[in-house]
């Protein structure tokens, strides 16, 4: 099934939406501008998730790949039409014209690959540091069917109305202390504790489906801009019931923390029985 109807092209955008990296709603004019700055025109299933959500995290990945982003078309950082290939192209031994980079972090980029073909581009993967550049997928539709849910090895835990009660409760049957829960990195909370001790390295952690429907942090130069662009709350996966909860644990520790979920009485399911595999099954 592709990606064309507003209910599955919502679901690959990640909630909450980071807003820094929102564009403004994609207009008529500003799509024929970035495409007459490219050179080349948009597939339409891109241009679809765009017109819902103009650029930023999505909620899928591609397996053993980086990938968590795709660019929008507008004026804020990361942008569609803001590359240059005049530096990297030295450093590799193919071409870079005709690639237009979607994510990446300037060693790595995920791209259209125009350089076959001007009006049907593949997806490749390209590596400046390795030079490599290897085919995803055979168009933009395809690379679609072959994300998968990011947050695969988690649980869903649900209903969950007291969580504070919860966490008491589950910190002594594991013996660990949670910590105060952090909104910083996400724009939700995230309550989390160390398992096996002070040296240890697993850890367990518990977040809210309900969620912000967008977050930007305090200290960006931006927020008094940005802060009541999304207001309310959403839902982080719509296929959930709203008051549950995920939860993950390292996977030496991930055995020992279901059991002990279920043993205290609740149920605990693993995520990926809820959720699409990917936003085009």
């Amino acid at each position: 099934m592709n990606i064309r109807s507003n209910d599955q092209s919502k679901r690959i955008w990640r909630v909450p939406a980071y807003l820094p990296y929102l564009q403004p709603d994609l207009t008529d004019e500003a799509l024929a501008d970035a495409e007459q700055i490219l050179g080349y025109s948009l597939p339409k299933d891109f241009i679809s998730l765009l017109r819902e959500q103009n650029g930023g995290y999505i909620r899928y990945a591609l397996s053993d790949m980086p990938h968590q982003l795709i660019k929008g078309i507008g004026p804020n950082f990361p942008s569609l039409t803001d590359f240059d290939w005049s530096e990297e192209q030295e450093y590799v031994s193919f071409p870079l014209d005709g690639l237009v980079p979607f994510d990446g972090d300037g060693h790595w980029h995920i791209c259209l690959d125009y350089r076959e073909s001007a009006e049907a581009p593949s997806v490749a993967y390209v590596d400046v540091e390795r030079d490599s550049s290897s085919i995803i997928a055979p168009s933009f539709g395809a690379y679609l069917s072959l994300l998968e849910t990011a947050y695969s090895d988690q649980f869903v835990l649900q209903p969950l109305g007291d969580i504070d009660g919860f966490i008491s409760r589950l910190s002594s049957a594991l013996d660990c202390e949670f910590l105060d829960p952090d909104s910083l990195a996400h724009g939700y909370p995230v309550y989390r504790a160390r398992l096996g001790g002070p040296a240890s390295s697993e850890w367990i952690w518990l977040s809210p489906n309900r969620a912000p429907r967008g977050f930007v942090r305090s200290d960006d130069p931006r927020y008094e801009q940005l802060r009541n662009v999304l207001p309310g709350h959403g839902l982080r996966f719509d296929e959930l019931p709203e008051a549950s909860y995920l939860m993950g644990a390292t996977e030496g520790q991930r055995g020992h923390v279901q059991r002990a979920v279920e043993t205290l009485g609740y149920v605990l399911q693993p995520l990926h029985g809820y959720v699409d595999d990917n936003p085009k099954s």
